[in-house]
């Protein structure tokens, strides 16, 4: 990108796992890479900023992918919290993720670098007791 000299963006996959711990699932060590890949960002966008660089990370929750069905079916009481932890009931579908990337490399995100985008169907904002 810098050898083009036209500028571009980079969006990074972070977790919901490196802003909060997840409901019966020890992943200390998944959340601290995760992390890690959050922090990398916000330097990155100062960082390349100048050379006009946009630099994000998306955060996804439960999201069905080989990888989380790898997890229900190791332990199937994981399945129940993946559908019912997030307040919109349900796990999310990779095409909920492709909306918010597709912004962040648009030129509709010329003015969006450091930013984080949770795709968590509100897993991230907590909930509320029945």
């Amino acid at each position: 990108m810098r050898k083009q000299g036209t500028g571009g963006s980079l969006v990074l996959i972070a977790s919901i796992a490196s802003h909060m711990a997840l409901p019966l699932q020890r992943l200390s060590m998944y959340g601290a890479t995760k992390g890690a890949v959050r922090i990398m960002m916000t330097q990155l966008a100062a960082e390349l900023a100048p050379l006009n660089i946009r630099v994000n990370t998306i955060s996804p929750g439960f999201i069905r992918t080989d990888m989380t069905q790898l997890c229900a079916d190791q332990q199937p009481e994981l399945y129940s919290v993946f559908q019912s932890a997030p307040p919109m009931q349900r796990m999310g579908e990779t095409s909920d993720i492709t909306g918010a990337v597709n912004y962040l490399l648009s030129d509709a995100a010329a003015y969006t670098t450091g930013a984080d985008i949770p795709i968590t169907g509100g897993l991230h904002s907590g909930r509320i007791a029945n």
